[in-house]
């Protein structure tokens, strides 16, 4: 049935392009002057989209994807009105135009899903090219926006590239959205060491450790009471780089190690103990 309609759509525009077409010279000034319209149009709405895009302090890429929407549009009423000019019945061609639409829509569906997801995404900004992202198993960070999907460099430098349809409609985790990030350190010590000496040691080395940030203040809380230490759990604030959170987390474990070891503070091992029964 779809295809019968389609078949009779275009049989009826083919009969108006063969017997009804007009090709006076008029009709040619009339084209021309269409085309240079179309032109123009594409060439204002491109500066109105700069602008639109500098004003709101959008990047690159967003202003890429507009205009390429604002030529589509532009051209596309510029055939219209061509068509409409060399006496195409219109009727017959919005019928062709919009059968041909449906099918490529839905054989295009999952490629119109990713393109719009695409727009939305350089509209709404949850993210951009820079941020450390974690989506769909991945994390690492944004290196490009497209159109169909953006990439992402993973921090094993691998490259991924995710759908923009997954990224906008999936739970995505932006780890660089704000200005600072909390990193957690846990140290164990032993039940017969001072837990106040302890945590005052560990504050001193929070507060001594580079890229450790002092507001918000860094905290020391005891966590657990584990199978063979007393467990403290050390939160400080960092930027929101993973190369930062690591670099903090690897000098405040050394720090407090040294400190430890310099007031003879435990910090023991994993400790089992085993009891054996001897049956006679």
């Amino acid at each position: 049935m779809f295809v019968q309609h389609v078949q009779e759509a275009a049989g009826e525009a083919s009969g108006s392009l063969e017997f009804g077409l007009n090709l006076t010279p008029e009709a040619g000034i009339l084209v021309a002057a269409t085309l240079a319209g179309a032109w123009t149009l594409n060439k204002v709405s491109n500066r109105l989209v700069d602008r639109a895009v500098e004003e709101r302090g959008g990047d690159k890429h967003a202003a890429f994807t507009a205009k390429k929407v604002t030529a589509y549009i532009s051209y596309t009423l510029g055939l219209v009105v061509i068509l409409g000019i060399l006496g195409v019945n219109p009727s017959a061609l919005a019928s062709v135009l919009g059968l041909i639409g449906l099918g490529v829509s839905f054989a295009l569906r999952d490629v119109i899903s990713n393109f719009i997801s695409g727009l939305m995404i350089l509209v709404n900004k949850p993210f951009e090219i820079g941020d450390q992202i974690r989506v769909d198993g991945y994390e690492g960070t944004i290196k490009d926006i497209r159109i169909r999907a953006s990439d992402i460099k993973t921090f094993d430098g691998r490259k991924v590239i995710v759908p923009n349809s997954t990224l906008y409609n999936d739970i995505v985790v932006n780890d660089t959205a704000y200005a600072q990030r909390r990193f957690n350190v846990v140290v164990g010590v032993g039940y017969d060491d001072d837990i106040k000496e302890a945590s005052d040691l560990a504050e001193e080395a929070l507060e001594e450790t580079d890229g450790v940030l002092s507001v918000p203040s860094p905290q020391v809380l005891v966590d657990e009471l584990g199978g063979s230490s007393v467990n403290l759990k050390l939160r400080g604030w960092t930027k929101p780089e993973r190369a930062d959170q690591l670099r903090a987390a690897s000098k405040l474990t050394e720090n407090i190690k040294h400190k430890y070891d310099d007031a003879g503070i435990d910090i023991p091992y994993p400790i089992r103990t085993i009891n054996l029964n001897k049956e006679n």
